[in-house]
């Protein structure tokens, strides 16, 4: 554990809190000091006020007690905080919807009065240093949130440049923005941040992927109930001292799966010569076929934005199919609305989770309940018994271990990651026969992923189906019964983990391998 400071502090914190309305207490009291030239993890468990911290510092909210200064100078606005070369892309995307990425791009000089040329060139080598192509003529609303995410960090690292070349010595927080890389993409992002050290960049990093935290990071922060546990050297690091000093809970890796299903022939999903386009009108699923037997946990490996969202959208109805045929359960679902698939037994957990997933004006409870209408109304659902809908809440904070003030609280004042835990008590706690999960565990801790698999499992034993398409291969050769390799809007093999390695199975998405 770390006790020595230097002189070199880029940041400095003074004894601050913050406090929500309805009491919470995200930051408790913190003081810290960060230095320039250092890379620091940022961990702890959902609910812990990491991303509290990080707007504390960016400027984005202001302490109720304490002070907080960026090289000597006390912080008391955003304006501030950006001019004194803080830098900040944030837990979900922060884009407006109806603007282009160019637009964002041109927004980015009304932030910092420099000269600068080619900012779009810029833009497009760093995109296509990290290994993918985005349209930076295309609306924010027609992207998936993996590009998004890519932009994001291009633009941070673009105005983290400006700032330079204006002399501010750059502040860059990364607030999970790495969540929806394939490993390949990360060990690019990794050597162009700690390629910025050199020259006196101070870069935050949180992530619940604790493997990512101590490769990348020089240091690694915990944080527990609005305070900082402990500060670690990344070097040598011990993963199960770090989960220890977050929360005694096991790693994933160490969740007990029960032994792999003998697959029958029953089918729950069958997919024949599938297309379906994006909103661009572009083909992102090219005649795919795909079977899911009865029972099984199904991984689906994919790089993100290559038309998994596309595709899990077709099955739930949500979008429409080119052409092809999606059976479920021996029955043609292909051109049934989402309402009707809803009705047939299946559940969808989208990449989206903020966005898709939550009512932000609506409580803990409202959001967690709405859609089961059938298990607390009667008389054909005119009538609600406010008991049975509250016992129903009650149930599922306490099987996903949700932190919330109260169930009448506001959604909005529960951290990013327990408001992912509402959405997945939500979507898991009616025991659909087929459950669609799109990157299920983005955003989680250890504590919710664990949670996550521990629920798939159960469903397991219970006989129901869930797909789970992520680029995360670890946890799919853990956790499935079988694993399909999407690639090219096709599945180009399917697979038990004992047939693969990680390292081949990450090499077959990235299409190095056929």
């Amino acid at each position: 554990m770390i006790s020595e400071q230097n002189m070199n502090t880029a940041v400095k914190l003074i004894e601050v809190s913050k406090t929500f309305p309805g009491g919470v207490i995200a930051v408790d009291n913190v003081s810290l000091e960060l230095n320039g030239g250092i890379l620091y993890g940022v961990v702890g468990p959902n609910g812990a006020g990491k991303s509290t911290l990080m707007n504390l510092i960016s400027g984005y909210l202001l302490p109720d007690k304490g002070e907080i200064y960026i090289y000597g100078n006390l912080i008391e606005d955003f304006h501030e905080a950006i001019s004194a070369g803080v830098v900040k892309v944030e837990q979900n995307p922060n884009l407006a919807p109806g603007l282009t990425l160019k637009e964002h791009l041109a927004l980015l000089l009304s932030s910092i009065s420099v000269k600068t040329g080619g900012l779009e060139r810029r833009c497009e080598e760093l995109i296509s240093r990290v290994g993918v192509k985005v349209n930076l003529d295309a609306k924010v609303e027609d992207l998936p949130i993996s590009h998004l995410r890519i932009f994001e960090i291009a633009k941070a690292l673009l105005l983290c440049e400006l700032l330079e070349e204006a002399g501010r010595k750059p502040i860059l927080i990364l607030d999970e923005a790495t969540v929806f890389l394939p490993v390949q993409q990360k060990q690019v992002l990794k050597d162009i941040l700690r390629s910025l050290l050199p020259r006196k960049y101070t870069i935050l990093l949180i992530s619940h992927d604790l493997a990512e935290v101590i490769d990348v990071s020089d240091q690694i922060i915990v944080m527990t109930a609005g305070r900082i546990a402990s500060i670690f050297k990344s070097e040598s690091l011990d993963m199960g001292e770090l989960i220890k000093s977050m929360f005694d809970v096991p790693l994933v890796s160490e969740s007990v799966k029960p032994p792999s299903k003998i697959i029958g022939d029953d089918y729950a999903l069958k997919i024949e010569k599938l297309n379906v386009r994006d909103d661009r009108g572009n083909l992102v699923v090219k005649d795919l076929d795909l079977i899911v037997y009865s029972g099984e946990v199904h991984g689906i490996a994919v790089i993100p934005g290559t038309g998994e969202k596309e595709l899990a959208e077709c099955i739930y109805g949500l979008r429409r199919a080119e052409s092809g045929r999606i059976l479920l359960f021996g029955e043609d679902i292909t051109k049934l609305n989402v309402f009707q698939v809803k009705k047939k037994g299946v559940s969808f957990i989208s990449d989206d989770r903020v966005r898709d997933g939550i009512i932000p004006d609506a409580s803990v409870e409202d959001n967690l309940t709405i859609g089961s209408e059938d298990k607390y109304s009667y008389f054909k659902g005119i009538f609600i018994n406010t008991e049975k809908r509250k016992a129903l809440a009650e149930n599922l904070v306490k099987e996903f271990s949700i932190l919330a003030k109260s169930l009448r609280a506001p959604i909005i004042t529960l951290s990013g990651g327990n408001m992912q835990r509402v959405y997945l008590g939500r979507a898991m706690g009616g025991h659909a026969k087929l459950l669609i999960a799109l990157h299920p565990t983005v955003g989680l801790d250890p504590m919710g992923t664990k949670i996550f698999f521990d629920k798939v499992n159960e469903r397991r034993i219970k006989n129901l189906t869930t797909i789970i398409i992520s680029p995360n291969v670890k946890e799919l050769m853990a956790f499935c019964d079988r694993i399909s390799v999407m690639s090219g809007g096709r599945i180009i093999g399917t697979f038990r983990p004992e047939e693969l390695t990680v390292e081949r199975l990450g090499l077959l998405v990235s299409g190095v391998v056929g």
